[in-house]
């Protein structure tokens, strides 16, 4: 029962952590979508007679030896420290990577798609702010129903007691509908047997044939973004080669602020 609930945890948590890290992949970056090609690959492929399908599916392809990569690191590192069969934790560090590859890919189409509708960085950042504001308000006001006060500190014994109320908070109330489909992501890389590998890899597989039909949808116009960032990263490469950091490390222009502040008004404003 310490393991399973210790297990329930554990997924919980990589669960949230991954919530967190999609939802700024929507927030925090402002830039086009842009693929990165080498040189070389521009001078090769752009002037081919191949679309953008193709384009997708090279980088897509040769993304996956950066992936595979990082996944067998990982899974040496987690058979290390917590055990398990590392075959099985390369395996579900693959499908967990490339699905966030492929979620990287698809916000930025969208966050394109969005720009050239008219709908700005700021106005698409408050939105998913708010969006989230208010998705935190009904989970709250759900768990304040639905779950026992928290334990009080002075009569908790260890931390056992704690980690028991952590794990009932997020595997009951409204915290499992809010962290299904990222608890299907990190699950195959949580298995703890061969049986519960397979059960946990058919819906992550699933999540990444719904993102790459996602991506394959989106008619976003990349091609001149992506010569632009490959042009700037071979100037980056060259500076570095030839000594000269300063160059490589370049400041970023100094951009207008959204808004001016008043000299005085309400500290909240001021600290956000």
């Amino acid at each position: 029962a310490w393991l399973s609930e210790r297990h329930a945890l554990a997924e919980s948590l990589a669960a949230l952590v991954l919530l967190v890290i999609v939802l700024l992949m929507w927030i925090i970056p402002h830039e086009r979508a842009a693929l990165t090609f080498t040189e070389a690959e521009i001078a090769f492929l752009f002037p081919a007679p191949i679309g953008r399908r193709t384009l997708i599916h090279f980088k897509l392809l040769k993304s996956q030896t950066a992936i595979l990569f990082s996944a067998l690191f990982m899974a040496l590192l987690g058979v290390r420290w917590a055990g398990g069969n590392y075959l099985f934790r390369g395996a579900g560090w693959w499908a967990l990577l490339s699905l966030i590859n492929l979620q990287l890919l698809g916000s930025s189409f969208a966050r394109t798609l969005l720009l050239e509708r008219g709908i700005s960085n700021w106005r698409r950042r408050l939105f998913f702010l708010g969006g989230a504001g208010l998705v935190t308000v009904g989970v709250v006001l759900w768990a304040r129903r639905a779950l026992p006060p928290p334990p009080d500190l002075s009569a908790v014994r260890d931390l056992s007691d704690l980690t028991a109320y952590a794990t009932q908070v997020l595997t009951s109330g409204p915290m499992p509908w809010l962290l299904a489909p990222f608890r299907w992501a990190v699950a195959p890389m949580l298995a703890g047997g061969a049986q519960e590998f397979c059960l946990a890899l058919g819906p992550v597989l699933g999540l990444m044939a719904l993102h790459y039909w996602w991506i394959m949808r989106s008619n976003v116009a990349f091609e001149e973004a992506s010569i632009e960032l490959s042009r700037k990263f071979a100037e980056r490469i060259a500076a570095m080669r030839s000594g000269n950091w300063q160059a490589a490390n370049k400041p970023k222009k100094g951009k207008r602020p959204p808004f001016q502040l008043h000299p005085e008004g309400w500290p909240a404003i001021a600290i956000f």
